[in-house]
């Protein structure tokens, strides 16, 4: 090897050395990146419904959970005076309907029925449609709203959507990456000269070591390979672009803030489509709706709605309890970082192997209680990618997951987005592709994967599957998809993997299509 390039390739390192460091790095990092929390005063257990108990994932029964409200206490439904001044508003309330917290929603006192605070809000004859931000507590008399807000604001969730700084082993000689941007897996690294990426040179498609300085795809601009000091970030890919580079690619009047912009117009298009989604509560047949949420901070999104940001982060933290539920608690062995946690939160990070942002979650819900989450990540109109799909116990081998999904893959085509990829243990394959239509990486869509940073792990395959080429699904067409794909995770409290990545039987197929 030629000494002038030996600085740009780091040495193997053995799984034992590997796990060494992750025990050091333990050690001297804060405990989020190491545990879960345990449950104390203001704080929710995620996943702590013993086996066989359904408790509800609402957003009632997050503010129980944390201590907020208690179940069962005073509740009741408010209107402000008309002709009322700001000022004077918290003293001329009328009271429309009251009632009691229940998990599932509120308990009314003049029917004593359970319906949810929507349906509440309706039943006190009101059509403002911001329950939250009306249904007062009693007892603390703060709004259901400013009670997510406290929450949201603990130290707990501020705790789980916190930018994963990492930093580097004890003893390390730089900064870089100890896995491949690519493959997720150690051993020989090629390292970025501009930041902290790596990657095997068989993962990039190179037999050799560049000549010269090699830069990785996301630290030069996606349209020229050049990188300076005037680098943008895309709001939707997060690649890097130059302002100049755009002007032959964009066809509409240019923002003057170059923090806001879309590397190129497809990227903008795709951006603003799935932003007018977010939040955007959407219904289906059989009393099922489905939303797509995103992490928004309110101090810098002062144009959006104040009702809708809140209840988005408060069901992305509900979320988040779905998915930890699913799943078994996967870490990061080179990181030590969460992985679904960071993902469902869409934390950021230093690394772009972790650099989570830019993932929206998908959630099936029916009556507010969140039966199924999905996670994606829309790299442009080229590809997507859905690392993580799950369905509560409850609700398995009924089609849930085939719901949720059927209704991403119709949502990505409307938006333009060709592929949708996933990650998938081996023996697995054959049922992603027989039961729902993915297919082995072709060449084409593999140099795009080369070229965007895309969760996976080591060991894992992934598949593809085309989206233009799929009719987009109705409610009705996502209502009577073919059952039979969340049964693959029947019997499962815990998920090794995706909840479609768990082995299934034929019987059991049969007896989830005959439900």
């Amino acid at each position: 090897m030629d000494p002038e390039f030996t600085r740009n390739v780091r040495p193997r390192r053995s799984n034992t050395l590997i796990t060494e460091s992750a025990e050091q790095r333990r050690a001297g990092r804060p405990p989020r990146r190491t545990r879960k929390s345990t449950p104390s005063a203001g704080e929710a257990s995620t996943s702590g419904s013993k086996p066989g108990e359904y408790v509800a994932r609402t957003i009632m029964s997050w503010l129980i959970d944390h201590g907020i409200i208690i179940e069962n206490e005073k509740i009741y439904y408010v209107a402000d005076r008309e002709g009322d001044s700001d000022d004077h508003k918290q003293n001329k309330r009328e009271v429309l309907m009251k009632g009691r917290s229940r998990r599932e929603g509120v308990r009314c006192e003049c029917c004593n029925e359970v319906m949810t605070v929507w349906d509440f809000e309706t039943h006190a004859g009101s059509d403002l449609q911001r329950p939250y931000e009306h249904i007062y507590v009693a007892r603390s008399n703060s709004s259901l709203l400013q009670c997510q807000v406290e929450v949201w604001q603990s130290n707990v969730e501020v705790e789980r959507r916190t930018f994963n700084e990492i930093v580097p082993r004890d003893g390390a000689s730089d900064k870089h990456d100890d896995a491949c941007l690519i493959c997720a897996d150690g051993g020989d690294l090629i390292c970025c000269e501009k930041c902290w990426s790596t990657s095997h040179l068989k993962c990039l498609g190179l037999e050799s070591i560049p000549q010269g300085d090699w830069i990785c795809p996301y630290s030069v601009c996606r349209h020229c390979n050049k990188n300076d000091k005037d680098l943008q970030t895309c709001v939707q890919c997060y690649k890097k672009y130059h302002f100049q580079c755009i002007l032959n690619y964009k066809e509409w009047d240019l923002n003057t803030s170059g923090e806001t912009l879309a590397c190129d117009s497809r990227c903008g298009e795709v951006h603003e489509k799935l932003q007018s989604l977010v939040g955007v509560k959407h219904e289906l047949e059989g009393g099922f709706c489905w939303t797509l949420l995103q992490r928004m901070e309110p101090d810098s999104l002062d144009f959006r709605d104040r009702h809708l940001i809140t209840e988005c982060n408060s069901k992305i933290a509900l979320a988040w309890e779905v998915l930890d539920e699913c799943f078994t608690t996967i870490i990061d062995r080179h990181t030590q970082i969460n992985v679904v946690q960071s993902v469902a939160y869409s934390r950021g990070s230093n690394l772009n192997r972790i650099n989570f942002r830019g993932f929206y979650t998908a959630i099936l819900e029916r009556n507010d209680d969140i039966i199924s989450a999905a996670t994606i990540r829309v790299h442009g109109t080229d590809l997507a990618e859905m690392p993580f799909i799950g369905t509560r116990h409850l609700y398995r081998q009924n089609g849930m997951s085939r719901m949720l999904l059927v209704t991403l893959e119709s949502i990505l085509s409307v938006v333009g987005v060709e592929h949708l990829i996933i990650p998938s243990v081996q023996e697995l394959t054959e049922m992603w592709e027989r039961k729902c239509g993915f297919s082995p990486i072709e060449d084409a869509v593999s140099q795009k994967i080369i070229n965007r940073s895309t969760l996976t792990f080591p060991s894992a395959v992934r598949l593809q599957k085309a989206l233009l080429s799929t009719p987009a699904g109705s409610p009705s067409a996502v209502m009577n998809a073919d059952v039979g794909v969340d049964m693959v995770s029947e019997n499962c409290a815990k998920l090794a993997g995706l909840d479609l990545n768990q082995e299934y039987t034929e019987s059991g197929d049969e007896e989830a299509e005959n439900k």
